[in-house]
């Protein structure tokens, strides 16, 4: 029986990718890759968005909605110690009122239709019906850390997370991708498991939902993966996952390009997250999901100490502190229900 013991340093890695992707994505976020080579050359670190970006007003090393959302989910397992429909729907429109989402440039357009059907009074379980984009998936890394190592657990969790704002099947499968990752890397000795685990929580997730007509996330990561085996040349690989794969909201274009990115770059957050920032579209998202990966697989340790203490500073974050919630968390649940040695 393993056991649920987990280095708390590859948690606080997860973590500190989520917000450490999210703030160096947040100044290129809905540019082209050209568009981000003339006006910042190339994005080494956090810097500041140009002043005719959407995040004009925010400064070098700011979050946006996917780490905030990411520590609503963490601030609901402390309280409840799972996820249901429920206590999701309860988080996200308690973030949505924290942070004025409402008036926000941050709201993705499936998060707010179904938070207005969720004011509304509406069942959880059903007002993500129209639900299609990656919302779902740049805020689940702590569900894949308490569920860590079992990926089935994982994806279980993560779906019930996704209902509330994201239930059509591709949106599911996104989240259940990065899920299933996240929980792999954490004990990982290879990249190929952290692929395989999320293409595991791919399939798991596109059974499940409201049915999309058109391609898959488990098939587009596959795609991914022989963009990246057959490339010999890295800027020609990112490229071809710009163009081929794509950078846009849908879960089928950023999931299978975050999982890219990290095989590309060796989960080398360093070298992924970087990357992602640079290359076009739902940057933040992309790096967010990016640093997840890379740092769970890798630990915090991985991350330049500038970089972490920099996003602490700037958005008043203890990486320590979350860490210990979700080990408390995962000790609570495993030694209720005797799964796993604690």
């Amino acid at each position: 029986m393993p056991s649920c013991n987990i280095d708390p340093k590859k948690i606080a890695g997860a973590l500190a990718g989520v917000a450490i992707g999210d703030a160096m994505g947040m100044p290129s976020e809905f540019m082209t890759r050209d568009e981000i080579r003339n006006i910042y050359g190339r994005i080494e670190g956090f810097c500041d968005p140009h002043s005719n970006h959407m995040h004009a007003a925010m400064k070098a090393g700011r979050i946006t909605d996917d780490t905030e959302q990411t520590l609503a989910i963490i601030e609901a397992l402390d309280k409840h110690g799972r996820i249901t429909p429920e206590v999701a729907a309860s988080a996200y429109l308690r973030w949505a009122d924290e942070y004025n989402a409402y008036e926000s440039s941050v709201l993705g357009p499936s998060s707010r239709k179904a938070l207005d059907r969720l004011k509304a009074g509406e069942d959880p379980s059903d007002t993500g019906s129209a639900g299609s984009t990656v919302g779902a998936a740049m805020r689940v890394a702590p569900i894949g850390i308490v569920n860590a190592p079992d990926l089935k657990s994982a994806a279980e969790e993560c779906y019930m997370s996704c209902l509330p704002t994201h239930g059509v099947n591709i949106a599911i499968a996104g989240a259940c991708a990065v899920c299933c990752g996240v929980a792999a890397a954490l004990t990982a000795k290879f990249i190929e498991e952290v692929v395989d685990a999320a293409i595991y929580g791919a399939r798991y997730g596109e059974r499940l939902g409201i049915k999309w007509a058109g391609t898959l996330v488990s098939a587009r990561t596959e795609l991914a993966m022989r963009i990246v085996g057959e490339t010999s040349d890295v800027t020609e690989a990112e490229d071809c996952l710009y163009t081929t794969c794509g950078v846009g909201m849908e879960p089928t274009e950023l999931v299978p390009t975050a999982i890219g990115l990290c095989v590309l770059h060796e989960c080398d957050p360093q070298k992924a997250v970087p990357a992602a920032a640079n290359m076009g579209g739902d940057t933040d998202t992309l790096a967010s999901i990016v640093g997840a990966l890379s740092g769970a697989y890798n630990g915090i340790g991985a991350f330049p100490q500038d970089w972490v203490d920099t996003v602490q500073d700037v958005n008043n974050l203890d990486f320590a502190r979350l860490t210990t919630i979700l080990v408390a968390v995962r000790e609570r649940r495993y030694a209720s229900n005797g799964r796993y040695r604690c």
